[in-house]
């Protein structure tokens, strides 16, 4: 089963100096779904859980594919999560 692909539902770009930046909400994300941010390659990442299980532990890995569009794959423990991420790089 292909992991699903991430769309959020409230997104700010920003930008300082010669970093770009993007904010978003993202909900209902489940082991293995991905999102791509619109940046070539992320220097920084977060994840803010907005509510989740004590016990839930997740993870994210940053990879930069042939396309150069850098891609956030989360690995997620148990149930789905919701909440902000934000992404900083060019």
């Amino acid at each position: 089963m292909a992991a699903a692909a991430e769309t959020a539902g409230t997104r700010r770009d920003l930008i300082m100096g010669n970093m770009r930046g993007v904010k978003a909400n993202l909900t209902s994300i489940d082991n293995t779904d991905t999102w791509t941010p619109g940046l070539s390659i992320i220097e920084f990442f977060t994840f803010n859980p907005s509510a989740a299980a004590a016990t839930t532990q997740w993870g994210a890995t940053v990879s930069t594919p042939a396309n150069r569009q850098a891609v956030v794959t989360f690995a997620i423990e148990s149930g789905t999560l919701d909440g902000q991420v934000i992404a900083w790089g060019c």
